[in-house]
């Protein structure tokens, strides 16, 4: 075991550049390095654990560029930074504990450019940075846990280039400037993402393709928060394995509603219309047949299927034409003499008008159109069939007529 805690004459530029240090387990814990330069780049750290436990690091730059850490732990908790800066770019960290509990830093700048993590934990828990950084660029994770619970920062970057199912934890933390979470594709496995009760100073920035639904309740920012390049999939899970699964699904966890209500919420003050359409159509899948009434549910399938929540056109537009197909040939097969010519005599022709102004009435000729039809499709009094055909067909292509013009307004609003 190399072992050099409690050392007070480290200070000055110390170098540990390539030292093969073993598996017998690093100590430097509460030893004080000065304002030098500390150099521990391409060193091998091995199996063992690594302690710099409350040690005092000084204005010295600290560089361990390229390190490899085996062991289970990496723990900073409790240790002094000056005003430096702590380079951990291309540093393989296995699947170690990386922790830097209730550290404090004074303006220093964290990097893990192109760093590299296996199934473990990251952990700021209490950690002050003041106005300094900490960095993920272009570094890859595994299954790792990321806690940032409770810190302060100056800039927070997260940019890896690969994730695995990983979760991060981001309650109460306070950054003063740029917060920016742009996740890779891959993002698609994370598991969690929370930022319930953090607060940001400068803009927020959130961009990915997500199968979770990340929680921004009770955040406060004094800029905008950037969410026109976030997508996110609403998990649900069905009450039944029969034909019932796909109209009783329900949401696998009851919070994503009240979270896609506040990302709902941060889209509408962007004015980023479209978004909070999306949002505002996953937060009412999440309250169906939980919070809504079985009887709103079942109401909130059918505007979800016809119209997607307001967001299309062409559903309501495809299901008035075949309601008007529909409706034409049951007046037909119910009221048109036998061998009727197709315009000429009560047939085809009659019906489609029938049809047309039944589906249409609010046009000056529906009126005509539509007495024409039926005297000369019923020379007597309609059958008691034709008229319950007619009272729904108005009453459903009422209800597609205010779709149609429902998802224009939504498209086109300004």
């Amino acid at each position: 075991r190399c072992d050099f805690s409690k050392e007070r004459d480290l200070d000055g530029n110390l170098s540990f550049e390539g030292y093969q240090f073993g598996n017998g387990g690093v100590d430097f814990s509460k030893a004080e390095f000065g304002d030098g330069g500390v150099e521990f780049s391409e060193a091998d750290f091995g199996k063992g654990n690594v302690y710099f436990f409350d040690a005092n690091f000084g204005n010295g730059s600290i560089n361990f560029h390229s390190s490899v850490f085996k062991g289970p732990s990496v723990t900073f908790s409790g240790a002094i930074f000056g005003k430096c800066r702590l380079n951990f770019s291309h540093v393989n960290f296995g699947d170690g504990t990386v922790d830097f509990f209730n550290t404090q830093f004074a303006d220093t700048s964290v990097n893990f450019f192109f760093a590299s993590f296996g199934n473990s934990k990251i952990n700021f828990f209490g950690s002050n940075l003041g106005t300094g950084s900490i960095k993920f660029l272009k570094s890859s994770f595994a299954d790792t846990r990321i806690y940032f619970t409770g810190a302060k920062v100056g800039n927070l970057n997260f940019q890896p280039e690969t994730v695995g199912a990983i979760d991060v934890f981001a309650e109460g933390l306070s950054v003063g400037n740029i917060a920016e979470f742009i996740f890779p594709p891959s993002a698609f496995a994370m598991n969690s993402f929370t930022l319930q009760g953090a607060s940001f100073d400068g803009p927020l920035t959130l961009t990915g393709n997500l199968s979770i639904i990340p929680d921004l309740r009770g955040t406060k920012s004094t800029h905008q928060i950037e969410l026109s390049e976030l997508e996110v999939k609403l998990s649900r899970i069905s009450l039944f394995h029969n034909w019932f699964k796909e109209l009783l699904l329900v949401a696998e966890t009851r919070e994503d509603a009240a979270r896609l209500r506040r990302l709902k919420e941060i889209a509408e003050t962007n004015k980023d219309h479209q978004a909070a359409l999306r949002f505002s159509a996953d937060e009412n899948r999440a309250r169906r047949w939980i919070e809504t009434s079985w009887f709103g549910s079942i109401l909130d399938i059918a505007f979800s299927a016809c119209s997607n929540y307001g967001q299309s056109i062409l559903r309501p537009f495809i299901a008035l034409l075949l309601l008007a197909a529909a409706s034409s040939g049951l007046y037909k097969k119910l009221e048109a003499t036998a061998g009727a010519e197709w315009w000429t005599e009560p047939g085809w022709g009659h019906a489609l008008r029938l049809s047309i102004s039944n589906s249409l009435p609010f046009l000056p000729q529906s009126r005509d159109l539509r007495r024409t039809a039926i005297d000369a499709l019923c020379p007597s009094d309609p059958s008691l069939w034709v008229d319950a055909i007619m009272i729904g067909q108005g009453a459903l292509s009422f209800i597609f007529l205010f779709l149609i013009g429902l998802g224009l307004r939504n498209r086109f609003r300004l």
